[in-house]
């Protein structure tokens, strides 16, 4: 089973390019959560809500890239939070998953 301590250190990596400082060490992180059939969820917050929309796009892809290549993990949501451009974003990093993880009809 993958652990919260395991999506962490997966994503220890990930930048913010405006600070060049990782969102872990950040704390920009807010929220991981895991299924029992390891589904991962992460919420994440940027520096700033008007941060420019193509590095929240890259951060969040780049979390669900690293977090999807852990041994286990089935579905990756990644959410940004607080972002002017926050349903855009999620909606085009989750495909067809909505924020809630639902798959839309």
């Amino acid at each position: 089973m993958v652990t919260e301590e395991d999506v962490l250190r997966s994503i220890e990596d990930v930048v913010d390019p405006e600070v060049q400082v990782g969102i872990v060490e950040m704390n920009l992180v807010d929220e991981v959560d895991i299924s029992s059939d390891n589904d991962v969820r992460i919420r994440f917050h940027l520096t700033t809500p008007i941060c420019p929309a193509q590095f929240a796009f890259a951060i969040a892809l780049q979390i669900k890239d690293r977090v999807s290549a852990l041994p286990g993990v089935k579905k990756v949501v990644v959410e940004v939070k607080d972002h002017f451009l926050a349903k855009e974003i999620n909606e085009a990093v989750n495909g067809a998953y909505d924020n809630e993880g639902a798959q839309n009809s």
